[in-house]
């Protein structure tokens, strides 16, 4: 049982920043934390014989990994790895990369993609320290210049870090400016002493304090910076700064405004106008239409048989069906045929004597049609109007109810 994040990658040379992946394991998923690879280039499957596959780790607390990968399907390029227990403890974000070593000396790096993981309840207070694991000699080679760049950095710091110390001051050093501060200070407040321009009289002294006080001042500058009404956010300026501009938006209404796919000319207006009230006559016609109750009750007592279609004829949303209901011929459905071809028949003795010609409606356009139905059992369709035989549409609805003659025609 594994939980497996699959990653797909095709062999290119075209530039990417590496991907973010949604991928993300938990530090207790012990022993099923899977990475499943899949390779293509130029749009088929990357043959992985002759290759040693490597996935590089790099952690979020700064442990490193490369290892080998194991590969499942040379031919079809697929490959795995299965996280380790102790990698699993590296919690955060970990960056990754795939290496293709071939025998020949060749080597393909993939752009880099990274997934997650995150730390169970129980795992709260681990603090992992970091690793170096690898399987090969560049690699290693690689971990020591990393360490040896670790090292450096921290030698340099603890030099800034003494250079600091040299520069303190000495108990000497700082007794004699404390003592020259002092003579500094006692000479500046004997002048200011024995200046009368610089004091004030009780009377301007009553007049400032009834002036704002520095605390009142202060509560007053808060209220007014905390005022969220009067003021704009980051997250408004931003909001804002996204909006359209007004000429930017005039430029798409105008964009809109002259769109013929999406609005009505008045040409196509008065064509549904009229599809729209000859439907409207079709659909309130209580002669061609029967009841609820009558349907009901018709149901019942008749019993139906499928149309026999041909031709390429189909059925639609509906079974295309026919019954004889005492002096009537019912026919039920849906049926999908081209128009002026035999697209089924019934048998002979349920047609009407002499045939007849009964008006249906189009699916999906609102128009009709005629439906023909010969005495030898055959149906057909058949427009009024040769100008509507440029309309297709989803079918045909068959709901209709003919008037049955015996004993032949006249």
């Amino acid at each position: 049982m594994y939980k497996t994040g699959a990653v797909a990658f095709d062999i290119n040379a075209n530039r990417t920043n590496g991907r973010t992946t949604s991928i993300q394991f938990m530090t207790q998923d012990t022993g099923s934390a899977k990475l499943s690879f899949s390779f293509t280039k130029d749009g088929v499957p990357l043959p992985l014989s002759a290759v040693d596959a490597k996935i590089v780790l790099l952690y979020a607390d700064g442990s490193f990994y490369k290892k080998s990968l194991t590969l499942t399907d040379k031919v079809n390029g697929k490959a795995e790895y299965v996280l380790s227990d102790a990698e699993l403890k590296h919690y955060g974000t970990v960056k990754a990369e795939l290496k293709l070593y071939y025998a020949n000396g060749q080597a393909l790096a993939t752009s880099f993609f990274t997934f997650s993981i995150d730390r169970t309840l129980e795992d709260q207070n681990i603090v992992p320290t970091a690793e170096y694991y690898i399987d090969d000699f560049e690699t290693l080679k690689d971990g020591i210049n990393h360490i040896v760049q670790e090292i450096s950095q921290t030698v340099e710091e603890l030099r800034q870090k003494f250079a600091d110390l040299e520069a303190i001051e000495t108990k000497e050093g700082a007794q004699q400016k404390a003592d020259a501060a002092e003579k500094n200070a006692k000479s500046y407040t004997d002048e200011h002493a024995k200046d009368n321009v610089k004091h004030i009289t009780a009377a301007e002294r009553k007049t400032w304090n009834a002036k704002e006080t520095p605390s009142g001042a202060q509560d007053k500058v808060n209220a007014h910076a905390n005022d969220a009404v009067i003021h704009v956010s980051a997250a408004d300026r931003k909001a804002w700064d996204s909006k359209e501009t007004e000429d930017g938006a005039q430029d798409k209404v105008n964009i809109h405004a002259s769109n013929t796919d999406i609005h009505v000319t008045a040409e196509d207006q008065a064509y549904w106008d009229d599809m729209t009230r000859q439907f409207k006559a079709h659909n309130y016609n209580q002669e061609r239409h029967i009841s609820a109750t009558e349907r009901k009750t018709w149901n019942g007592a008749a019993t139906y048989a499928n149309i026999m279609l041909k031709n390429g004829a189909a059925a639609g949303t509906r079974t295309p069906m026919y019954a004889k209901w005492g002096a009537f011929l019912i026919l039920r459905g849906h049926v999908k045929t081209d128009a002026e071809i035999i697209f089924g028949s019934i048998p002979a003795e349920y047609a009407p004597a002499g045939g007849s010609v009964i008006t249906v409606p189009l699916s999906g356009t609102g128009g009709t049609a005629n439906l023909i139905i010969y005495d030898n059992g055959d149906l057909k369709i058949k427009y009024p109007d040769p100008a509507d035989s440029g309309k297709i549409g989803g079918g045909y609805y068959l709901d209709v109810v003919v008037g049955f003659q015996e004993g032949g025609t006249a």
